[in-house]
């Protein structure tokens, strides 16, 4: 009789597993128990990379047998690839989690934890608009209220733009200019779904300028969109055709959607802003994420910082020669 490995989590999973069990008959237990822990967007990337990257190599394997050799062998083929490297380690990370999942819970051993990692956390420089290429390109949709509008809210609020797709009328606060952020959009095998946002500081309050305001305002009252329905019943498709006609009549460089939340940070700094300011305007988990993603962008810090010291201290020196 096959020896069986027991689990230590919740009896809603499989208590045990038989030893031979392959690696893709384990992945669908582990799916099961993540199905109910993470949330859609991020179970629909999991299978995603599962399916593609991970499967096709381990999926016959027990999982009893799998080494650290497998592993290596498995990164090189990963590391051929023209990948970057943010994915290269996306992609290792998942398989470390399974493997750690099934430590953890049903006492495999881990190769992973001897194998090393692939990939890193650097990024390409990142791609933003000054004000004034903003400006050249949403007067090319003043003629598409929505469009328009969308945009408009993207680059001067600097939310994501699946916070900006599941807006109701009921998020926007006309009495105390602001915007309520509490859900998130997105599209998994062609349905809508409307989730938490992408982290606890997400939920926030966004202020509005005025203006910002007046231009929602006049859109609603135009389309007429009842309350529980979203001010922009498009998907993240079109706010990129969008962007793509946009910049196409403007001749501004065309950046990603989300690269607009970039520009928005870029116009906040420059226009003097901290760090801490800007992460509760974005919803940034914690400062050190936005110092992370923008440190090049601030001015010098350090300078700012003499300066100031060397402006104290001329104050107390200049009073303390007032002082009889």
């Amino acid at each position: 009789m096959p020896k069986k490995f027991t689990s230590t989590i919740s009896p809603a999973i499989s208590e045990c597993v038989p030893e031979d069990i392959t690696f893709t008959d384990f992945y669908q237990i582990y799916l099961h128990d993540m199905e109910v822990r993470l949330k859609p967007a991020s179970i629909a990337s999991k299978k995603a990379i599962f399916s593609e990257k991970i499967l096709p190599f381990f999926g016959p394997l027990p999982m009893k047998s799998i080494t650290t050799q497998h592993v290596r062998k498995w990164q090189s083929i990963i590391l051929k690839q023209n990948y970057s490297a943010t994915y290269q380690q996306l992609v290792d990370f998942q398989l470390s989690a399974i493997m750690n999942y099934a430590q953890r819970y049903y006492d495999f051993a881990n190769p992973c934890s001897k194998a090393g990692h692939i990939g890193g956390t650097k990024t390409k420089q990142l791609s933003f608009w000054t004000l004034e290429e903003y400006e050249l390109f949403i007067c090319q949709l003043s003629s598409d209220p929505e469009a328009f509008t969308a945009f408009e809210i993207l680059y001067w609020t600097g939310m994501r733009q699946g916070e900006l797709l599941a807006l109701t009328p009921e998020d926007i606060d006309l009495k105390h200019q602001v915007i309520h952020i509490t859900k998130a959009y997105t599209q998994i095998d062609g349905k809508d779904i409307i989730s938490t946002p992408k982290t606890r500081k997400s939920i926030r309050d966004i202020g509005i300028p005025k203006f910002l305001l007046d231009e929602i305002q006049i859109y609603l009252r135009t389309n007429h969109i009842p309350k529980g329905s979203r001010l922009f019943d498009r998907t993240r498709h079109y706010l990129f055709k969008k962007l793509r006609k946009g910049c196409e009549a403007s001749g501004v460089r065309q950046i990603r959607i989300h690269d607009i939340r970039h520009s928005h940070v870029s116009l906040l700094i420059n226009a003097g802003f901290s760090a801490l300011d800007i992460a509760e305007r974005v919803g940034h988990e914690s400062v050190s994420t936005t110092l992370d993603v923008y440190a090049h962008l601030f001015p010098d810090q350090q300078q700012f910082l003499i300066e100031r010291l060397e402006a104290l201290h001329r104050k107390i020196a200049e009073t303390a020669k007032e002082t009889p």
